[in-house]
């Protein structure tokens, strides 16, 4: 092979390594709600006109700041090493959906839970090359404990939805 097609070859794959590398957290990318054919909700990119913007639930909101510290508090006591944005918790008033963002620091992984998932089941991640090791797995599987301690508490909370929803419908 001659010197110029191996340069060429090594330039591609520092390029792919350099995307490969390069995680960013999904919230504005893919919780925008949007039907599709099976009249189900799909999690996809950008806003359509005439969308309702989410009501975000943060730490230091008057009213649902508890719930919102509650929730961050067990899901880094279950997981460990998570990264949560002021952002992370929104409610889609449109679709009367709670949805949890956030990123597995230790592996470079983002999450996100949904409460009223299509599929009964709203624990997703995105990642981009993980290694399969025990320690991995054990991280993963504590996203999935993480999840169902997250909707079981929403589940407890049973008006909370009701209580976001008036709250929304206010500041729009």
């Amino acid at each position: 092979m001659s010197d110029k097609y191996i340069r060429k070859m090594l330039t591609e794959i520092r390029k792919r390594l350099d995307d490969v590398n390069s995680i960013e957290l999904p919230e504005e990318k893919m919780i925008v709600e949007q039907e599709n054919i099976a009249d189900k909700f799909v999690i996809s990119e950008g806003a359509e006109v005439g969308q309702e913007q989410p009501f975000v639930i943060s730490s230091n909101d008057v009213q649902f700041g508890s719930v919102r510290v509650a929730q961050e508090e067990s899901i880094k006591k279950t997981i460990g090493d998570v990264t949560l944005k002021q952002d992370a918790l929104k409610y889609y008033p449109n679709i009367h959906d709670v949805v949890m963002n956030g990123e597995l620091t230790g592996i470079g992984a983002a999450f996100q839970f949904r409460y009223k998932d299509p599929s009964g089941d709203g624990c997703y991640i995105w990642v981009d090359g993980l290694q399969l090791t025990d320690e991995n797995l054990k991280t993963i599987q504590k996203v999935r404990d993480a999840f169902l301690n997250w909707k079981q508490s929403l589940v407890e909370d049973g008006d909370l939805l009701d209580k976001l929803d008036k709250q929304a419908n206010r500041k729009q």
